[in-house]
């Protein structure tokens, strides 16, 4: 699941009075979220709660990502914990790696990061969607959609 969609869900979730924990291998991405609370893992998309086939990691993982959520005392507190893969080759295309392809040797090729910036303006994917959002009066606009 996206890690922002993650973020904006645990802020819900914590308005209704359910405590929550995110964990985040996007840290930027979640920072922008801002969640209640949130661990970061220095580990590939897709393996932000430890790696595959690797059950005594994933539970020490999951046990110090709990323990941080109970000490975390300042909202929106992103812990680091002190877990990494084996190495970053990763890193050089993070949408496109995988297991698999690391296996394969495919993902030797650096092609670079290929997200795009963090940006305060409004995105839309067409400009049917930007005069939707123009013909909404602000006090009807979604408070998360305006960054609030």
């Amino acid at each position: 699941m996206c890690h922002q969609s993650v973020g904006l869900i645990a802020r819900h979730l914590e308005e209704a009075g359910l405590p929550t924990i995110t964990f985040t291998s996007a840290r930027t991405i979640t920072a922008s979220a801002n969640p209640p609370r949130s661990v970061f893992v220095d580990l590939p998309l897709g393996h932000t709660t430890g790696l595959p086939n690797d059950p005594e990691g994933q539970r020490r993982l999951l046990t110090e990502g709990l323990q941080a959520a109970v000490a975390i005392a300042e909202p929106g507190t992103i812990v680091d914990l002190p877990y990494r893969y084996v190495d970053d080759e990763w890193k050089a295309n993070p949408l496109g790696w995988s297991r698999k392809r690391q296996e394969s040797g495919a993902s030797s090729k650096r092609s670079g990061d290929s997200r795009t910036g963090r940006s305060d303006e409004p995105q839309y994917q067409s400009d049917a969607d930007r005069a939707a959002a123009e013909a909404t009066p602000a006090e009807e606009q979604c408070l998360t959609c305006l960054g609030l």
